[in-house]
């Protein structure tokens, strides 16, 4: 073969190749536009998203807004409540250690009013009428609205606490002065110290936030006396 076959041969080949070379090229530029379409739809998509999440933020912080506004609400409610229903316990008082038989419920409180008139109140209040802070010792159905064992669904187990008894009295000036006066209230009689009472205590009839609150105070290092 001749050096100008050779040559023609060569020319050949290099066509060939470029042949090869531009269907590669080709497939590469289908593939970028490919690429390209698919990156154009992908921001498409970011910024669609973006403009979801923009607006989801927006819903979250007005959502948050209303949750703070409901959550202040609550606790305007729940404190206007409490202070209603401490508001109904401004003559009540709780008495611990007493002991109730059964039978002596709210449907049938005057036998324990009774008790509890002549044991707890009677002796408060002629100690009051000795330290003038009443004029006279009322009898029990002037300063006794009703006297009840707290409610509970079954009997207590022997040995176990007794339940406190709930005592409304006509006002807050009977309630003032038998307060006041509760330390000369006399120590349980033989028959009560026998099953472990030592003393009666009486106490104001707190709601749970108020009783809650009572004893944070009491545990501050910053409050001397709480009441």
């Amino acid at each position: 073969m001749t050096s100008r076959e050779d040559f023609i041969v060569q020319q050949l080949k290099k066509l060939n190749a470029l042949d090869t070379l531009s269907t590669k090229m080709d497939g590469i530029s289908a593939s970028l536009n490919q690429l390209t379409s698919k990156v154009e739809t992908l921001q498409q998509t970011v910024s669609a998203n973006t403009t979801d999440i923009a607006a989801n933020k927006a819903d979250i912080a007005e959502l948050r807004g209303e949750l703070q506004k409901n959550k202040t609400e609550v606790k305007a409610l729940k404190t206007s409540h409490n202070l209603r229903e401490q508001r109904l316990r401004s003559t009540t008082v709780r008495l611990f250690n007493f002991p109730v038989t059964i039978g002596e419920s709210l449907d049938n409180y005057r036998p324990l009013g009774t008790k509890v008139y002549e044991k707890i109140v009677r002796p408060a209040l002629v100690a009051a009428k000795a330290a003038g802070d009443v004029g006279l010792v009322s009898q029990q159905q002037n300063c006794i609205e009703a006297c009840f064992r707290v409610f509970s669904p079954r009997e207590p187990e022997p040995g176990s606490p007794l339940l406190p008894v709930i005592i409304r009295l006509s006002s807050n000036a009977i309630k003032f002065a038998v307060m006041k006066n509760r330390k000369h209230i006399p120590a349980p009689g033989d028959s009560e110290k026998s099953t472990g009472i030592r003393r009666f205590i009486l106490v104001e009839d707190l709601t749970p936030e108020a009783h809650s609150l009572l004893k944070a105070l009491q545990k501050d290092s910053r409050a001397e006396k709480v009441w």
